[in-house]
Parts: structure tokens; C-alpha cells; sequence
């Protein structure tokens, strides 16, 4: 019998595409976001349900297959969320130290995509700072830092492990 974590919980539905809020509790959050799936306890079975897209920062908002109107994601909220045990990075494996405010440390390894430039390249690090997180990508043979926000943030593709991004004019060239 498989072994099972609890690892946050879905909240309230998000919009009318079947989007839902989730929380995820910091020492998982690489766990969550390098997995394509998590599970929700219903009827006394865990229910596999699988990632689409994730977005935000302050509030994770998640896109999952098979859920496509609020009405499904009202289903699915206010649970606890579950990963297997054997789906657990080991400590040694853990590309990243999760810091309690820290959410987009998880994404390294991601590509960055960009709307007008395309790719960019992928994350190498997330360096923190106070007011924001920047990932370190070496873009034209040059290291820059390209910020992780909900502004420039579009969509996170789980599965293909991209970050789409629409950043601002000249960004790159500075």
C-alpha cells in the first residue's frame, strides 16, 4: 500500500476555467512543482489529479486536466492535497534551499520563454531578495536576472517545465 504526504490543500475555485487556488507548505513546494500530479482524498480513495499549468506567486493558482469550469473546482476545494512518499526529492536530491517566502526557487532547471523574443534560456539559480526573486539565465552568452513576478509571469507549464513570460521592452538589453 502506497504511502501518502500531506502537502497543502486546494482552496476556493479561481475564475470560470476550472482554476483553483491551492497552498502548499514551503518544504514541499520543489516536491509539487517538479511532479506533474498530486492527489485529493475523496470517498476514502486518493484521486489522482494532474497539473496543467501553475501561476502566482503570493497565491498559487493551478489549472489541472479534466477540470475545466468551476463547477468541477468547487468539487476539489478546501482538501488536502497529497503526494506519494516514493514522489519526495531526498534531501540530497533538493536542487534548491526553500526558503518560508521563497516559491519560484523551485523552478530552476525551468526554461524561460519569452512572448516577442522566445526562448531565453533556462534557470540556473533563483537569487532572493527582498522585494523580489530573480532568475539567473545566461542569455546571449551573458549572465542576467530576469525577474519572477505575477507581472511579467504568463503561464507555467508544469509538465514541459517552461515559464512564458512577457517581459518589458529593453529588459534584456540592459
Amino acid at each position: 500500500m502506497e504511502d501518502y504526504v500531506a502537502i497543502g490543500y486546494t482552496q476556493k475555485a479561481h475564475g470560470v476555467q476550472g482554476e483553483i487556488k491551492i497552498e502548499v507548505k514551503p518544504e514541499f513546494l520543489e516536491d509539487f512543482f517538479r511532479g506533474t500530479l498530486f492527489f485529493i482524498e475523496i470517498a476514502d480513495k486518493k484521486i489522482p489529479y494532474f497539473i496543467e499549468k501553475i501561476r502566482g506567486k503570493e497565491q498559487l493558482i493551478v489549472k489541472l486536466e479534466d477540470i475545466n469550469t468551476r463547477e468541477k473546482a468547487k468539487v476539489i476545494s478546501s482538501k488536502a492535497i497529497y503526494l506519494r512518499q516514493s514522489d519526495l526529492l531526498e534531501e540530497e536530491e533538493k536542487e534548491f534551499e526553500v526558503a518560508e517566502t521563497s516559491v519560484y526557487g523551485a523552478y530552476v532547471g525551468f526554461e524561460l520563454k519569452d512572448k516577442e523574443l522566445g526562448l531565453i534560456g533556462t534557470i540556473e539559480e533563483v537569487v532572493e531578495y527582498p522585494q523580489q526573486e530573480l532568475a539567473v539565465v545566461n542569455y546571449l552568452e551573458k549572465e542576467r536576472l530576469i525577474p519572477l513576478n505575477e507581472q511579467f509571469i504568463t503561464s507555467i507549464d508544469v509538465k514541459e517545465k517552461v515559464i512564458h513570460l512577457e517581459l518589458p521592452e529593453g529588459l534584456l538589453a540592459i
